[in-house]
């Protein structure tokens, strides 16, 4: 925030793989910071609207312009109703009346208009958080209004700032890395922290303040490890620990088997061709996979006995791309996108006992 609020930078990009605590921080730290710094903040997850992101951005400038209840209700004149409303829906909130806007089908059109009124009333300290704004760059129809967007944040440089948070390295190589991408060299990218031992040493605090019992940190750090470094994981060991008095062992049998479930890998890996299948294999243990050696040995594990050719591998590859499992981080490097998985994978495509 720092670098906003002294306007020494005016967009920053943090990229974190799936359940890596990236949403956790923006919305327990991230946004509640901003707020006391004096910002007004908008936040969108592009994810709540797959089809239409730029409905997406437009309501959340519009939550930050108009706010909640009777407030929203009163600066509604402050736009063009007529365009930006196709609906307004009443209902009992925990602040009396909540009015629910519906944006009409040519909401994109009046963009602009919401985006100078973000900025005007923002006095200089407007910020747009985008979640997941990698997913701008996963469909040609989206390169118009992802040119508009950069436009209206080039031009309110100085009073509207930008958070943009991805979870897939292509992704965000598309959007932001590459020569040809939409924001190319705009603003800067962190990459966001594992949580180290300390964390483990601080829910083992937080356990002997509440039970006057030692909690097993090392035991859950190094589980915490193996399944990918996932704070949710450590969390939910936490809470069972506490509430059910498990030994932190048993508790992670327990979140491990429901984090698996949530993500019905089984069910996913075996719905793979067996040449995908193999590739995760392939990226997992560092294979050159358009290498001839690779795709020899590749041709002796196969259903069919013939090595795949490199355009086959090249397909099989974007495949796997396009159901969000693995992406391509330049110079021929891969990496598979959600922790819960890759760990998975590893016990069993590879065998590993170590989960």
């Amino acid at each position: 925030m720092l670098g906003f609020e002294n306007n020494i930078q005016t967009a920053t990009t943090i990229f974190a793989p799936r359940r890596k605590g990236k949403t956790t921080f923006v919305r327990n730290d991230l946004i509640p910071m901003a707020r006391d710094k004096g910002f007004l903040v908008a936040t969108a997850d592009l994810w709540l609207d797959k089809d239409h992101p730029e409905r997406v951005i437009a309501r959340a400038l519009q939550e930050a312009i108009h706010g909640t209840g009777f407030v929203r209700r009163t600066l509604l004149r402050f736009t063009r109703p007529g365009q930006v409303i196709s609906g307004v829906n009443a209902g009992a909130g925990t602040d009396g009346v909540s009015i629910g806007l519906d944006l009409a089908d040519d909401a994109g059109l009046v963009l602009p208009e919401l985006f100078e009124r973000f900025s005007q009333l923002g006095k200089g300290k407007a910020l747009l958080i985008i979640d997941e704004v990698q997913h701008l760059a996963t469909r040609k129809e989206f390169e118009t209004f992802t040119a508009t967007l950069r436009t209206l944040l080039q031009g309110a440089q100085g009073e509207v700032y930008a958070v943009f948070t991805g979870s897939s390295q292509h992704g965000l190589a598309r959007m932001f890395r590459r020569s040809k991408a939409p924001f190319y060299q705009y603003g800067s990218e962190v990459s966001f922290p594992e949580l180290g031992m300390e964390f483990a040493q601080h829910l083992a605090a937080l356990y002997f303040e509440a039970t006057g019992r030692t909690w097993e940190a090392a035991e859950a750090f190094s589980l915490y490890v193996r399944r990918g470094m996932m704070p949710k994981h450590l969390r939910e060991i936490y809470n069972l620990s506490l509430t059910q008095n498990l030994p932190v062992v048993e508790a992670d049998k327990i979140v491990w088997a429901s984090m698996l479930d949530e993500g019905q890998f089984a069910t996913l890996i075996e719905s793979l061709a067996p040449l995908d299948q193999a590739l995760l294999v392939g990226i997992l243990t560092g294979e050159s996979l358009f290498s001839a050696e690779y795709r020899k040995r590749l041709g002796d594990e196969l259903p069919s006995g013939i090595a795949p050719t490199t355009t086959q591998v090249q397909s099989a590859l974007k495949r796997l791309q396009r159901a969000e499992l693995i992406g391509n981080l330049d110079h021929g490097s891969w990496s598979i996108e959600d922790g819960a998985l890759q760990s998975y994978l590893r016990r069993v495509l590879l065998d590993d006992d170590q989960d």
